[in-house]
């Protein structure tokens, strides 16, 4: 049995590989082996919306590190994409210097910022955190405003397609692979921290600070280099991100950007990695299948039309932020946690 088990794992696995390595020509071809697909049968879904849903997923993993994980709650987290963005465009535009030099520079001094975001962590707790994460969140946004302005216009930082040593990546195809891999790596990563010494601290500091403290963990340490680790990730998304539209103002980077990223972990689940790469997939691809689904009402009911037509942007709002609501209302552990209490409801009235 457990032979059997395993091969079947193994089977799912290599299926998913495989999905995963055609995905990017099905969506770029439109045709699976020559056979055309409609936009409506592909979900309304491009090669564009996975590319920047694969970078989402880096700051939704660096978030619910430092959230679900360590417990430190963050409203201003998207800052730090904005900080990568800016060393990117010095490191890279101005400097010249090819892509893994501006990651390593972008990782670096995106830990340095968030060190320093999270000094405060030392002194106070609660709201008052939160709001220092808040006004971390603007200062960074207005010096990347006035370096912005000063270096740049107001149409923004330009950034020139990089290159991985011989590699450009000149296409979206190639970005997917490139993004695919870092967005594996740094989920491993994170998974290996989490099952260390250190993770179980930082585990233990987000259910219990006493109990952390009690088993030897410098909780102060431990704050800090959460929030290193957390912005360092996020900083090289921003940098990726930044390159990856080719330009970058600091008002890409408002407190809705930060927002979203919230939103994320929670419908993915606090403190779950899978649950961020969940969560992620929900927030950038689902507005698509609902374009999807606008396109072809057709002689749908004039509430449908109003809501997928003419409003629909602010009908994608609503629904998210319902969601949100739900989930922290009835299942804190995000949607998959919604779904097995649903499936254990049903289960129990079957029985009855």
């Amino acid at each position: 049995m457990a032979k059997a088990w395993t091969a079947s794992r193994a089977i799912l696995a290599a299926l998913g590989i495989a999905a995963l390595i055609y995905l990017p020509f099905l969506l770029t071809e439109r045709a699976v082996f020559g056979v055309p697909l409609s936009n409506g049968m592909l979900l309304n879904l491009g090669i564009t919306q996975i590319n920047l849903m694969l970078i989402f997923m880096l700051g939704a993993l660096s978030l619910n590190f430092l959230t679900g994980c360590a417990g430190l709650i963050s409203i201003g987290h998207g800052a730090f994409y904005a900080v990568g963005a800016m060393t990117g465009a010095v490191v890279g535009t101005q400097w010249g210097l090819p892509l893994p030099v501006v990651l390593v520079a972008a990782a670096l001094v995106g830990a340095l910022a968030g060190v320093i975001a999270g000094l405060p962590s030392l002194r106070v707790r609660g709201l008052y955190f939160v709001l220092s994460t808040l006004a971390a969140h603007h200062i960074i946004i207005f010096i990347f405003q006035e370096y912005q302005f000063e270096f740049f216009d107001v149409a923004g930082v330009p950034y020139t397609n990089p290159a991985l040593g011989p590699m450009a990546l000149d296409t979206p195809i190639r970005w997917y692979f490139f993004l695919l891999v870092l967005v594996i790596a740094v989920y491993w990563g994170l998974s290996n921290i989490l099952k260390s010494r250190e993770g179980r601290a930082m585990r233990a500091m987000h259910d219990h600070e006493l109990a952390a403290t009690a088993m030897g963990a410098d909780v102060r340490i431990l704050r800090l280099k959460a929030f290193a680790l957390s912005s360092a990730i996020a900083a090289v998304a921003g940098a990726l991100y930044a390159y990856y539209l080719t330009n970058a103002t600091s008002e890409s980077f408002g407190i809705s950007f930060a927002i979203q990223f919230i939103a994320m972990i929670i419908i993915g689940g606090l403190g779950s990695l899978p649950g961020s790469l969940f969560g992620a997939a929900i927030w950038l691809l689902l507005p698509s299948l609902i374009s999807g689904l606008a396109a072809n009402v057709g002689d749908a009911p004039a509430l449908v039309r109003v809501l997928l037509v003419d409003n629909r942007a602010q009908f994608v709002q609503a629904l998210f932020g319902s969601l949100v609501i739900v989930l922290l209302i009835f299942a804190p552990g995000g949607l998959p946690d919604l779904s097995r209490k649903l499936g254990r409801l049903f289960a129990r009235e079957r029985g009855q």
